[in-house]
């Protein structure tokens, strides 16, 4: 297929699931069942376009679509830009077929409610994916923000989906409130670059950055990382998202784990690299230290949750800092380390929480204290549970432990001693909180029966099994996955002024990047078996003594009110825009 047959479908991965969102109330009205299966085609149908332009990306290629025709004239871009480089479709192409296989669950665990409530709940899925696709393919910081806002309002009705219960409804007035500050981050900080530079383009904004970015510049950048980091759950803008998981559905945690968090690292990744650039402002040292607070903060707020799906969001957080700590080194192992881990976080995180929603919907209780033996009674599920958990803590041959080491070894290659010894801690914490959630909830003895014994149904135990299958062969093929798939991403990151001739001239070839990696390597062996032993002591120590006193005064931080929350994030923002302009 030439390229400007590929380009000509680049609006169609989001334009199919958009539709889909269109006909789902509709369909519901037949049956609600018929919706979901529609929205399940929408998916398959947005990710086999997506494989189409997957050959030639991945080749290297950057491929762009000038949505009516209007194509740049004189280097001056007039329309909204789609384009597809190699970052750009592999997480569209993550959110497309995970997207599949959490409605393929979702037709199992909810498929017996009304037609209008899973019509509406399918509307909604299938709107907050669109959003991921379209902000991961665009090549316009307006557009960017008009998909940040679709994935906010549909996230909203998700969050507070089971209206009934008044724990959804505070979710959604909570993610309603720090979004809307975001928004108004993100808005803020495109109109100063407009007015700035005359230009929303990435490809137009780079060349205009090109070592001149003034005061304004900062400010605006720093307003837009503030913004979007809200929307990645990155401390301290992460405040909603606790919430927000303990309140929605199964599914929907995963949803917004797995995908919704990818919004806002993209959109930070895109503008650091590709935009801005690296060189002029301190923003690796300002991602540096935004990745090991989150990641510091969520592993040791993990640790202390008895609520599992808690436990599960502030393990996000973690995640998400240790992803944009990879990203934070600028250099080609820990760049390809940081798309590596946010792709599998995507697939290790969405098979936590739907393990944790079969445990809910087998037992009806999510704390940890109420629960146990439940490997005896949902071996799927515990074994699901287990390799998610393990997945994280970069045990070989895992996914997790190919990009931990990629990262690993990026911190290393720029003699960054304290964050490496900093994110082995994090790792540490996290996996001792997985571990010690698999006791309680898994291990543990327990005498009698749950007196809630839902079956998990086939489409469940089928959602479970294939995002496992992912997590071992990301991991048991990690050097070629490496090679095909993470290096080319890491390429368009690290080579930006090739990504916006690119755009600029419709397509273009990015440089083949090589990023070393030893599966073997003695020094990272040791390293994970030694991080398990202490995560193990520090999970057996932490069910044995009373809350150390720096956990109570994180855990008295998160007091629950919005107002607090809101607070944090503003103050949050200041932060990152002194950090920018004066440093």
């Amino acid at each position: 297929m030439t390229i400007a047959a590929l380009s000509s479908l680049l609006p169609l991965p989001v334009a199919i699931p958009l539709a889909g969102a269109v006909t789902a109330p509709l369909l519901a009205r037949a049956s609600s069942r018929l919706a979901v299966i529609v929205s399940l085609l929408a998916m398959a149908g947005s990710a086999a376009i997506l494989l189409i332009e997957a050959p030639a990306v991945f080749g290297g290629r950057v491929i762009a679509q000038y949505l009516g025709n209007w194509r740049p004239a004189g280097g001056h871009v007039l329309g909204v830009t789609f384009a597809a480089d190699p970052f750009g479709l592999l997480v569209a192409l993550a959110a497309a077929l995970i997207g599949a296989i959490l409605l393929l669950y979702t037709l199992s665990e909810l498929g017996g409610l009304g037609h209008r409530e899973l019509g509406g709940y399918a509307c909604l899925f299938q709107l907050l994916i669109a959003a991921v696709i379209g902000a991961a393919l665009t090549a316009d910081l307006f557009n960017l923000f008009v998909w940040f806002e679709v994935a906010a309002l549909s996230s909203y009705g998700l969050a507070g989906f089971f209206l009934e219960r008044p724990i959804a409804l505070e979710a959604a007035f909570k993610v309603l409130v720090l979004t809307t500050l975001a928004s108004f981050s993100v808005f803020v900080g495109a109109g100063l670059e407009y007015a700035r530079h005359g230009a929303l383009s990435f490809a137009q904004l780079h060349h205009a950055l090109a070592g001149h970015a003034g005061p304004a510049d900062a400010i605006a950048l720093g307003l837009l990382i503030a913004g979007f980091a809200t929307k990645a759950g990155l401390a301290p803008f992460h405040g909603w998202l606790a919430d927000v998981h303990t309140a929605a559905p199964g599914p929907v945690n995963a949803l917004f784990s797995a995908l919704m968090d990818a919004l806002g690292v993209v959109a930070i990744v895109r503008l650091v690299f590709q935009v801005y650039g690296v060189h002029g402002l301190p923003v690796l040292g300002l991602l540096m230290a935004l990745g090991l607070g989150s990641a510091l903060l969520g592993g040791i707020m993990a640790l202390a949750q008895d609520d599992l799906k808690r436990l599960l969001a502030y393990d996000t957080i973690s995640q998400v800092g240790i992803v944009v700590i990879g990203f934070a080194t600028g250099n080609s192992a820990g760049v390809a380390g940081g798309v590596y881990h946010l792709v599998n976080h995507a697939a290790f995180k969405a098979l936590l929480f739907l393990a944790a929603g079969a445990v809910l919907h087998r037992t009806g209780r999510t704390r940890l204290s109420e629960l146990g033996g439940l490997a005896r009674r949902m071996p799927v599920a515990t074994a699901a549970f287990v390799l998610g958990a393990l997945s994280i803590a970069g045990i070989p041959p895992l996914n997790g432990y190919v990009s931990l080491s990629l990262i690993h070894s990026g911190l290393q290659q720029d003699h960054e001693t304290i964050p490496y010894v900093l994110t082995l801690a994090a790792q540490v914490i996290t996996a001792a909180a997985l571990g010690r959630a698999a006791w309680l909830g898994f291990f543990r003895p327990r005498r009698g029966e749950y007196e809630w014994q839902e079956r998990v149904r086939p489409g469940m135990l089928t959602a479970l099994v294939s995002l496992g299958a992912g997590c071992i062969a990301f991991g048991a093929f990690g050097p070629e996955v490496l090679r095909r798939l993470m290096a080319p991403a890491a390429a368009g990151l690290l080579h930006p002024g090739r990504y916006a001739s690119a755009v600029l001239a419709g397509s273009g070839r990015l440089p083949a990047l090589a990023v070393p990696f030893d599966y073997g390597s003695p020094a990272e062996l040791i390293s994970v078996g030694l991080s398990v032993l202490v995560a193990a002591a520090l999970a057996w120590l932490y069910l044995r003594i009373r809350e150390p006193l720096p956990v109570r005064v994180l855990r008295a931080a998160h007091t629950g009110s919005a107002n607090d929350y809101a607070g944090y994030a503003i103050a949050g923002t200041l932060l990152v825009i002194a950090a920018l302009r004066f440093a």
